[in-house]
């Protein structure tokens, strides 16, 4: 009997990975550690805040190793969705749809409000981080080579999802480097990104 080999296009490999981590990481979902502040809370009711004001429906751009990433395409946010313990996901993507897009993904798990959390590999239920091809012999930083980022969750709404948030922090490479985040930002409108 032969087998059928399944192929996945280059894009979809990422992907494919973070959702098998995902899956694992799912049945340990707890609580993130949370620091809410008064003035989290209050810039999030706040009308001058970015999401409200921004003129696009989505964008991701952080400082990566002191270079500027933004992203381009496949950007994409979600509330809680179906299959999701109190989640927040957060992704983008940058080059082309070929085997050196670099894809970046931010999951933070067990998030009811707005406030301060860290998402950490030493603590897999907090959440996971990645990016993939920055480079030929960089292709994977975070995920199972670790992660440490510290995320503000400025406001969220679910329906249509709305997510406004900043991060930063490291990912630990492949090749035995550590990877800075810094300045990372994330708006997202579910209402006019599709």
């Amino acid at each position: 009997m032969n087998a059928t080999r399944i192929r996945h296009p280059g894009r979809h490999r990422f992907a494919i990975l973070l959702l098998g981590a995902c899956c694992g990481l799912l049945g340990a979902c707890g609580d993130a550690s949370r620091e809410a502040t008064s003035a989290v809370a209050s810039a999030a009711s706040t009308p001058e805040s970015a999401l409200a004001a921004a003129p696009v429906a989505a964008s991701l751009r952080m400082t990566i190793d002191g270079v500027e990433w933004t992203a381009e395409h496949d950007l994409f946010g979600a509330v809680h969705p179906l299959g999701y313990d109190r989640s927040i996901l957060i992704a983008g993507s940058r080059g082309g749809k070929n085997p050196q897009e670099q894809a970046f993904n931010l999951n933070l798990f067990g998030i009811d409000a707005p406030g301060r959390y860290r998402v950490t590999s030493k603590d897999p239920k907090t959440g996971a981080a990645q990016i993939a091809n920055l480079s030929a012999e960089r292709y994977l930083a975070g995920n199972v080579f670790g992660y440490d980022l510290e995320v503000e969750i400025v406001r969220f709404s679910k329906s249509p999802d709305r997510i406004e948030a900043r991060f930063s922090g490291t990912l630990n490479a492949n090749d035995g480097a550590k990877v800075a985040l810094h300045d990372g930002r994330f708006l997202y409108d579910g209402a006019s990104a599709n």
